[in-house]
């Protein structure tokens, strides 16, 4: 049976009303970074959403609806509270089912497993032109590889529970904004320590994640043994510098799909501004391969011949994020990442393990 329910989202339109114009919950401004379209008060219903996403007999759609009716409720409640939840209790788990799930459903995240299995199929066929590929790496259809995504749900909510979270409270006269993307992993950890590989996978030491929730709130989470936020007696920290929130602005046009969200504070002038200076940057989630030798001690070296290991790896945020307040521990410093055991956050290597 095919659904009735045609627009499908992959962004809950409860989360993009927080960012309506004016409040309205009906009308939002959008900034497509592909056609560079630019409109301050488009209809809110048909954003963060394609036409039948999840598949046509409705099943996902339904589920996802109800799960989202828990997550509004929990997200709204930090929004008018202006405190994130209580560590590990239950609106704590809420909101990081909302990470987990609001980035693995992205277009992002699902294009992702297309692109695994095309890369992955181009490296074996110059390897062998001959191969049956279809037999050796079987095709998935879009409605399979979301169920692919999905299936990591817990998991992702799991590796994250050790993280710790503030909100950071708007003080300037610019709003926040947000997009089709909003879930920014970032580490400024692994940026300095210039990581070559992978650095803001979900069990990475140093992971921070940017959620903005509306115009006047952001919730950061992070490794705390590698970073302090502000006061550490405070559930908050304050955010009264302009470029500050420019920074964190600019993140979302490097990790959204296509589009950026705002509320009608933010002018066209500041949005095109804003994403000139993106044009600096790369784009996150772009995929690229690392090919590398295995040996029989663990560690990998880099031989010229005989590489036999395809990573497969997409490019990360990076833009030197400096953030008044967010500071590094001094003994994090001294952490010795030749270890492969430091890599990972110690949740992280219990759940390998």
């Amino acid at each position: 049976m095919k659904t009735e329910k045609k627009n499908q989202h992959f962004i809950p339109k409860f989360y993009l009303k927080h960012f309506s114009y004016c409040g309205n919950k009906k009308q939002i401004g959008i900034f497509n970074t592909r056609s560079r379209f630019f409109f301050s008060k488009s209809s809110l219903k048909h954003q963060g959403s394609k036409n039948f996403f999840y598949g046509y007999d409705g099943v996902i759609e339904d589920k996802l609806a109800n799960i989202e009716g828990h997550l509004s409720t929990s997200i709204k409640k930090i929004i008018l509270d202006k405190k994130p939840p209580e560590k590990f209790g239950f609106e704590h788990f809420q909101l990081l089912n909302f990470v987990a799930l609001t980035h693995l459903r992205n277009p992002v995240s699902v294009q992702s497993v297309k692109d695994s299995r095309e890369i992955v199929k181009k490296r074996f066929l110059e390897l062998d032109p001959k191969l049956d590929i279809d037999n050796f790496i079987p095709s998935t259809t879009h409605e399979e590889s979301i169920e692919v995504v999905l299936s990591n749900l817990m998991n992702v909510v799991d590796i994250t529970v050790d993280l710790d979270f503030k909100l950071l409270i708007n003080k300037t006269k610019i709003p926040f904004i947000s997009s089709d993307f909003p879930i920014v992993k970032y580490n400024q950890f692994l940026e300095l320590k210039s990581w070559k590989r992978g650095k803001t996978g979900f069990g990475n030491t140093g992971l921070q994640i940017f959620i903005p929730l509306n115009p006047k709130l952001t919730i950061a989470f992070f490794d705390s043994r590698i970073y302090k936020i502000g006061n550490k007696k405070n559930s908050f920290k304050i955010v009264d510098n302009e470029e500050d929130v420019n920074q964190l602005n600019l993140l979302q046009f490097l990790n959204c799909y296509e589009t950026v969200y705002f509320n009608g504070k933010c002018s066209e002038h500041y949005i095109r501004t804003l994403f000139e200076r993106s044009g600096k940057f790369k784009k996150a989630h772009e995929p690229y391969v690392k090919l590398s030798h295995s040996s029989s001690n663990g560690k990998e070296i880099d031989f010229s011949k005989a590489k036999d290991i395809i990573t497969i790896l997409r490019t990360d945020c990076e833009i030197r994020l400096n953030i008044q307040g967010i500071k590094t521990h001094s003994n994090a410093r001294k952490i010795n990442m030749e270890k492969r055991e430091n890599i990972l956050r110690p949740k992280a290597l219990q759940m390998m393990k």
